[in-house]
């Protein structure tokens, strides 16, 4: 079992390999060298994330689609290492993307961030800018407050809604054709 490395404070620049094979504590995720730590998340944000992931990777296993991922490593093609709170490579692709180690190299199909006050920049602007860049194909933007759901698809110029769902409303997902939630009743709420 692997230990957490405190991050080393005389350690001005990261590269993307660095980054993958240490295990640090806070977490980090890398933007242009520099380590980024994660904030600490909300119950509510992990409330979503935990039964959002559950019913997507049961979804995913029953219809063989390929694998869902809950907070790994994701070393984008751009050089930036992050740590999407779900990523979902298609079946066509777990081959080339995913490591032994359990780490996603490249753009995955999809990743999922639910946004949180302390995360909206980086997750509306600075991520959402990078997942474009490394053609992440899908975006899924889940508002932790108000539960809106925000679908996005990437197109060269730029990235398109295709998908919204309020709360109450059922989410029809357009890039993982059959998927359906309505988040607010998966959160009993």
């Amino acid at each position: 079992m692997s230990r957490a490395t405190p991050i080393a404070p005389a350690k001005e620049h990261w590269t993307l390999e660095e980054w993958l094979q240490t295990e640090m504590e806070p977490r980090c995720e890398l933007d242009n060298g520099r380590l980024i730590p994660m904030a600490s998340p909300t119950r509510r944000h992990q409330k979503i994330v935990g039964r959002l992931f559950g019913r997507l990777d049961n979804w995913v296993v029953q219809e063989q689609r390929g694998s869902a991922d809950m907070e790994v490593d994701v070393a984008l093609p751009i050089g930036k290492g992050v740590i999407p709170d779900i990523s979902f490579v298609s079946r066509a692709r777990e081959a080339e993307l995913l490591t032994p180690d359990g780490k996603v190299r490249g753009a995955p199909d999809l990743v999922v961030e639910v946004i949180s006050p302390s995360t909206r920049t980086r997750d509306t602007v600075e991520k959402l800018r990078d997942y474009y860049e490394s053609k992440v194909a899908w975006y899924w933007l889940i508002d932790s407050e108000t539960l809106v759901i925000q679908e996005l698809q990437w197109t060269p110029e730029g990235y398109v809604i295709r998908t919204v769902a309020e709360p109450g409303e059922v989410f029809r997902s357009r890039a993982l054709e059959g998927f359906e939630l309505n988040l607010q009743a998966l959160l009993g709420e």
